[in-house]
Protein backbone atom coordinates (compact mmCIF):
# COMPACT_ATOMS: atom_id res chain seq x y z
CA UNK A 1 0.00 0.00 0.00
CA UNK A 2 1.47 3.30 -1.16
CA UNK A 3 0.34 4.97 2.35
CA UNK A 4 2.18 2.86 4.31
CA UNK A 5 5.83 3.02 2.51
CA UNK A 6 8.42 5.57 4.70
CA UNK A 7 8.73 9.17 3.44
CA UNK A 8 11.48 9.75 0.83
CA UNK A 9 10.72 6.35 -1.07
CA UNK A 10 10.03 6.45 -4.64
CA UNK A 11 7.88 3.67 -5.89
CA UNK A 12 7.95 2.86 -9.64
CA UNK A 13 5.32 3.65 -11.64
CA UNK A 14 5.43 2.46 -15.37
CA UNK A 15 6.73 4.89 -18.46
CA UNK A 16 3.72 5.79 -20.43
CA UNK A 17 4.22 4.23 -23.38
CA UNK A 18 2.57 6.94 -26.94
CA UNK A 19 0.02 5.16 -28.94
CA UNK A 20 -0.16 6.20 -32.54
CA UNK A 21 -3.26 4.80 -34.51
CA UNK A 22 -3.54 5.35 -38.28
CA UNK A 23 -6.93 7.12 -39.09
CA UNK A 24 -8.77 6.45 -42.28
CA UNK A 25 -10.33 10.04 -43.19
CA UNK A 26 -11.99 8.93 -46.33
CA UNK A 27 -15.64 8.30 -45.48
CA UNK A 28 -18.23 5.20 -46.29
CA UNK A 29 -18.21 5.20 -50.44
CA UNK A 30 -22.56 5.86 -49.47
CA UNK A 31 -21.47 9.21 -48.50
CA UNK A 32 -19.35 9.84 -51.60
CA UNK A 33 -22.21 8.96 -54.05
CA UNK A 34 -23.09 11.87 -56.43
CA UNK A 35 -26.64 12.58 -56.20
CA UNK A 36 -29.12 13.39 -59.08
CA UNK A 37 -31.52 16.49 -58.68
CA UNK A 38 -35.05 15.97 -58.00
CA UNK A 39 -37.46 17.10 -61.20
CA UNK A 40 -38.90 20.65 -60.42
CA UNK A 41 -42.48 21.94 -60.83
CA UNK A 42 -43.81 21.33 -63.66
CA UNK A 43 -43.60 24.28 -66.54
CA UNK A 44 -47.54 23.89 -68.03
CA UNK A 45 -49.14 23.50 -64.65
CA UNK A 46 -50.77 26.74 -62.98
CA UNK A 47 -51.07 27.27 -58.94
CA UNK A 48 -51.88 30.13 -56.68
CA UNK A 49 -50.37 30.13 -53.55
CA UNK A 50 -50.54 32.94 -50.48
CA UNK A 51 -47.37 35.51 -50.23
CA UNK A 52 -46.18 33.35 -46.92
CA UNK A 53 -46.49 29.67 -48.66
CA UNK A 54 -44.55 31.15 -52.04
CA UNK A 55 -42.35 32.69 -50.03
CA UNK A 56 -41.85 29.08 -47.39
CA UNK A 57 -41.37 27.37 -50.62
CA UNK A 58 -39.05 29.25 -52.27
CA UNK A 59 -36.89 29.18 -48.71
CA UNK A 60 -36.98 25.67 -48.91
CA UNK A 61 -35.79 25.25 -52.52
CA UNK A 62 -32.90 27.75 -51.62
CA UNK A 63 -32.00 25.62 -48.66
CA UNK A 64 -32.41 22.40 -50.78
CA UNK A 65 -30.15 23.70 -53.39
CA UNK A 66 -27.50 24.77 -50.23
CA UNK A 67 -27.18 21.52 -49.04
CA UNK A 68 -26.91 20.00 -52.44
CA UNK A 69 -23.88 22.06 -53.43
CA UNK A 70 -22.38 21.59 -49.76
CA UNK A 71 -22.70 17.79 -50.10
CA UNK A 72 -20.69 18.25 -53.51
CA UNK A 73 -18.09 20.65 -52.20
CA UNK A 74 -17.30 17.49 -49.70
CA UNK A 75 -16.96 15.02 -51.99
CA UNK A 76 -14.93 16.84 -54.24
CA UNK A 77 -12.88 17.25 -51.49
CA UNK A 78 -12.09 13.30 -51.60
CA UNK A 79 -12.41 13.26 -55.50
CA UNK A 80 -11.77 16.25 -57.28
CA UNK A 81 -13.56 15.03 -60.58
CA UNK A 82 -16.97 13.30 -58.99
CA UNK A 83 -20.38 15.07 -59.66
CA UNK A 84 -19.37 16.72 -63.13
Amino acid sequence: MLACTPRGVEVPVPTPVPVALEVKDTPPAELLACTTAPDGFPADAEAQMPTSVRAAAIRLAQAFRARGEQLVRLIRWHDPEACR
